[in-house]
């Protein structure tokens, strides 16, 4: 006979513990999968993506003066602000790790002590002083319990409370990988033109090509790569064997190549009921940069614009995601493991494990708590020391009398 629940009281399960489990381990690999936990990141200088904290503890003021913001990698933020008061940022691109650097000269880096120069090309946002979104509110906010989404942009790597972004409808996070704030498109005008284009990853190109530049072509090197309708020179004739007095033709002196620049950037959609950009945050299927147009006068512009990361496939968190994954293995989730030894046991035995999961469970979210409430970071010690007195105690339990009976 299995243990029934009321409508009022809630259990949890062998398998949604292993759920929940497999979503911590995404989550894991997501935001520290790509970082270095031993070594500090700062004579790799700016690295392309990496998770970040801020230290409230080292530097107090930061939370309110933006010139006081200062960013720490992974390992420093384990080995020298270890119960220290953090900001976990996520993940954030080309940053140089500033623990016992200029911004944070009363702090002593452990793990690498001569930081000289000065981190002049990070850039610092209001994520570093605790706070988001255009509302400059903290997260969790204490004096709003109003639950919400929240999505980073890719451009300035703010989060945005989905409510806050001004769209007309509510995204399902299934439907697009990134997203970028209508203050970014607004600084960024020129991604207006892909708005509603790329919605079929599948294609090679787009469909809309808007003008063809071609340099180096006059009369006199018009070659068959400048127009596929003319046709270019022929080969030289072979001579034939049996014809020796056929002189040979001088060789041809070699022409220029031609160098086409095609600008492949769709126009802004002007016919009624075309897909185009209103106004507030865009968002973008998975692939979507790869359709972004590399002519040189588009690179120019995302250089102009500091953009030109969108070229780069390794600047995405599924890229950074997916390093962490192989840097772990594949040898399958917590999950996937456990349900698979799970379906290996007789029936007493899982019910036994369930409720032993659960205590663990119960106790175990107690104590994360307490981490969550004081915003610190959770450290190896402080799991081995948790699992050490769960141990502790199970030993004493076990010593003082049967375990309590429960109805199968």
């Amino acid at each position: 006979m299995e243990q029934k629940e009321d409508q009022d009281t809630s259990y949890v399960t062998m398998a949604d513990i292993l759920q929940e489990q497999e979503e911590l381990e995404e989550t894991s690999r997501a935001v520290l999968g790509g970082s270095d936990e031993k070594n500090c990141t700062y004579t790799k200088g700016y690295v392309g993506r990496q998770a970040l904290y801020a230290c409230l503890t080292c530097v107090p003021e930061a939370r309110g003066v933006e010139s006081k913001r200062s960013a720490i990698c992974l390992a420093c933020s384990l080995q020298c602000h270890d119960n220290h008061e953090l900001l976990e940022l996520y993940t954030k691109r080309n940053f140089r790790c500033d623990c016992g650097g200029k911004r944070m000269p009363e702090v002593k880096c452990k793990l690498e002590p001569r930081k000289e120069e000065e981190n002049s090309r990070n850039r610092y946002n209001q994520n570093f002083s605790g706070l988001y979104c255009v509302c400059h509110r903290p997260y969790p906010d204490p004096e709003n319990d109003e639950e919400d989404e929240m999505i980073q942009c890719i451009v300035c790597e703010d989060w945005y409370h989905l409510r806050h972004l001004d769209v007309d409808e509510l995204k399902n996070a299934k439907d697009y990988a990134e997203m970028v704030c209508g203050g970014c498109m607004e600084a960024n005008p020129f991604l207006k033109n892909y708005v509603g284009k790329i919605e079929d990853t599948s294609k090679t190109v787009l469909d809309d090509t808007v003008q063809v530049d071609v340099t180096g072509l006059d009369e006199s090197n018009t070659t068959a790569q400048a127009d596929p309708d003319v046709a270019g020179p022929s080969e030289p004739k072979q001579r034939r064997l049996d014809d020796a007095k056929v002189p040979e033709e001088e060789p041809k002196k070699e022409k220029p190549t031609v160098s086409l620049d095609i600008c492949t950037m769709p126009p802004v959609a002007t016919e009624e009921g075309e897909k185009s950009y209103k106004k507030g945050a865009s968002f973008w299927v998975e692939g979507w940069r790869k359709f972004l147009c590399q002519c040189k006068s588009c690179v120019e512009l995302y250089k102009k614009h500091e953009v030109e990361y969108l070229l780069n496939e390794k600047d995405t968190v599924k890229h950074y995601e997916e390093v962490g994954k192989q840097k772990h293995g594949t040898n399958g989730t917590a999950y996937e493991q456990g349900m698979q030894m799970l379906g290996q046991l007789d029936r007493g035995t899982q019910v036994d494990m369930l409720t032993e999961y659960n205590r663990m469970t119960s106790r175990l979210r107690e104590f994360l708590d307490q981490f969550v409430a004081n915003q610190q970071v959770v450290t190896r010690d402080d799991i081995n020391e948790f699992f050490a007195k769960l141990n502790k105690e199970r030993r004493e339990t076990a010593s003082n009398g049967p375990p309590p009976y429960f109805c199968r």
